[in-house]
């Protein structure tokens, strides 16, 4: 009891908790929205060719599977997942203005190895330590986490119209600066303290329920792929305009948003595993409805569903690892598990291109397979109550 009430006591000093975590995702997330649409565009305009645009967007995806793990790895081993959150913070920020300064493909590509290493394993970590603190009632998963989808969109739309005003090159510029506001928001996290005394266990000797559920929310995850790829050329093919494919993005991720809104009383209610299994069912009729070529009408509606294919299994995944890992373990735990997800993401991706050439929308069907496969997977295992989770009951550690 003592050890609970130090944990309580702990985070409570953390009064503005849940605006350092909005703040956290806030700024970690605009660089994403900055990054993912808008990168290859300054790397175009800096002179690189399309293969060489094409190795700095996929360099970093392996790259996270070795830098991941070991981030999660240095924060467990040192005790101090905030200090390094700011670490990596500050280091993304300082390789990102290096790809700015650098001349000649050869120095981009190296400082964009760079960058990958220290900025891919924030998400993960920062999605870990919030779970942390969700667990102890010193934030709501959830809500802190639903900032984020918003920061992106957010980021989305304005750097998108800025750059009608401003040259690409400024484009490096916008990613480097939240990385900087994301090391100053990591150090305002609530302090979290754990027991001395933890029982812990290798992550391969967890309960087989945690690795099932890890393999099959990287399966639901990974059958997005074709989605993420090439549904804007679908669209577009269709004669819908960039400001209507837009919107339909806008639509799953406004979605998604009030999913995480409602969150923690969605995990209170569902157990981890029947999370992912909705998830999967949700993507299986979403893909299999899109196998159709639907028209965009329908195309808006099916793209709701993106608040549980990928919301409902994110929030599952997160309780699931939450319920199954300790306090010092966490880091490690969470970025293996995006490791897995990452890997299994780049597989059904590279599978995406020659199914799409051969099959055109038809090929929505083999990833609605690839969610049923998944949510079946996540429904053979043996359900449980919701325990110690994201704002769950707290109970004493062991």
């Amino acid at each position: 009891m003592n050890r609970v009430s130090a944990n309580a006591r702990s985070t409570a000093k953390g009064v503005a908790g849940p605006l350092a975590t909005a703040a956290a995702y806030i700024t970690l997330c605009a660089t994403i929205g900055v990054q993912m649409p808008f990168f290859p565009l300054f790397l175009t305009a800096r002179g690189l060719g399309p293969e060489a645009v094409g190795l700095a967007i996929a360099m970093p995806m392996a790259i996270r599977l070795f830098a991941m793990p070991l981030a999660g790895i240095v924060s467990d081993k040192s005790g101090a997942p905030r200090a390094l959150l700011a670490i990596l913070g500050l280091a993304s920020a300082a390789a990102f203005a290096l790809v700015g300064l650098v001349q000649g493909t050869a120095a981009i590509l190296l400082a964009v190895g760079l960058a990958a290493v220290v900025w891919s394993p924030a998400y993960t970590l920062l999605d870990s330590y919030t779970v942390q603190l969700a667990k102890r009632r010193a934030v709501d998963y959830g809500r802190s986490r639903l900032w984020g989808s918003a920061s992106f969109v957010a980021a989305n739309l304005a750097v998108g119209y800025l750059l009608n005003f401003a040259s690409p090159g400024a484009v490096i510029w916008l990613i480097a600066g939240p990385c900087l506001s994301f090391a100053l928001a990591a150090r305002f996290l609530p302090a979290l303290a754990h027991p001395e005394h933890e029982m812990r266990l290798p992550i391969a000797r967890r309960p087989k329920v945690l690795l099932l559920g890890v393999a099959a929310a990287a399966l639901v995850q990974a059958s997005h792929a074709l989605l993420y790829a090439f549904s804007s050329l679908q669209w577009t093919a269709q004669g819908l305009t960039p400001g209507v494919v837009g919107l339909l993005w806008s639509l799953g991720t406004i979605a998604e948003i009030v999913l995480f809104f409602a969150g923690t009383k969605l995990v209170r209610k569902i157990p981890a595993l029947r999370l992912i299994a909705l998830g999967g069912f949700a993507a299986t009729l979403r893909f299999g409805a899109f196998a159709l070529d639907p028209p965009a009408s329908s195309i808006a509606l099916l793209q709701l569903l993106h608040a549980f294919s990928f919301g409902a299994t994110h929030l599952g995944l997160m309780a699931l690892i939450a319920d199954h890992v300790t306090g010092r373990q966490a880091g490690r735990a969470q970025t293996y598990a995006s490791a897995v997800l990452g890997l299994v993401m780049a597989a059904a991706t590279i599978a995406a291109g020659p199914l799409y050439v051969r099959w055109g929308a038809a090929a929505y069907g083999w990833f609605a397979a690839l969610a049923a496969i998944g949510g079946l997977l996540a429904l053979s295992g043996r359900a449980q109550p919701h325990k110690a989770g994201m704002g769950g009951e707290i109970s004493a550690p062991l």
